[in-house]
């Protein structure tokens, strides 16, 4: 048996109880076509037929970050810590710095019409337009990378460097065994501002770039749990 709850609006205004959950409208990155949005800490990046916009804001407002790309159609955004991925009619793109400046990674597309993409384990996933589903290893393009050493004997996770620093600084870690890797920045009130890792690694050691061009100065915490393994350091952004 079927219940229908109509709201009926006679000479007396009713209010409908189930009217009050909507959708609302926030200022809009771009006049015309929103293809793609990807989360990355406190960014909402958007990306639409006139390039990638961001809202640090909860989308009140949006900047263009687009510089660098050859191509301004951006039918497909995919996040890695902080490493955001632009598909394009032109291809792959890839933004270390929050949308400020972008690099090609197309190399080896032979389609190169991307609208489609997904970050899955230790890969990137591209879905083009009738050329199928591209995977390439996120290692070849990000600025997280193993340095070739012997096997660490114990999990360690050092101070950054330099520190103070201003816009970027750098955090090594050091994995004796394969893990579940998590490492995350957090401001002075606990709240998650940045995810730079969260997957599972080899053993080795790493170096992750962290970018702190969109935070404030002020003092923030990074966050290591890799296993049963669990560290923190603080660091200072001065501007």
């Amino acid at each position: 048996m079927r219940t229908q709850v109509v709201c009926l609006a006679l000479a007396i205004v009713l209010v409908c109880p189930f009217a009050s959950a909507q959708w609302v409208q926030p200022n809009g990155p771009y006049g015309g076509f929103v293809y793609a949005l990807a989360v990355s800490g406190t960014n909402i990046f958007a990306g639409t037929n006139d390039g990638v916009y961001l809202s640090t804001n909860n989308g009140t407002s949006w900047t263009e970050v687009d510089s660098g790309l050859t191509y301004t159609y951006v039918q497909a955004l995919a996040v890695s810590g902080t490493n955001l991925f632009a598909g394009t009619d032109a291809g792959v793109f890839l933004s270390t710095n929050n949308g400020t400046s972008w690099k090609e990674a197309s190399t080896g597309l032979t389609n190169t019409y991307v609208n489609a993409l997904a970050v899955s384990g230790m890969n990137l996933f591209a879905g083009t337009w009738s050329g199928g589903v591209w995977r390439r290893p996120l290692s070849e393009m990000t600025s997280v990378e193993r340095t070739p050493s012997s096997i660490p004997r114990a999990f360690v996770l050092e101070q950054n460097y330099p520190n103070p620093f201003n816009p970027s600084t750098t955090i090594k870690f050091e994995l004796p065994k394969a893990s579940l890797v998590s490492l995350s920045v957090y401001d002075i009130l606990g709240r998650e501002v940045s995810v730079l890792v969260n997957e599972r690694r080899d053993a080795g050691v790493y170096e992750v770039k962290f970018d702190g061009s969109a935070l404030a100065s002020g003092v923030y915490f990074y966050r290591l749990q890799a296993g049963d393994y669990v560290a923190s350091r603080k660091m200072l952004i001065v501007k």
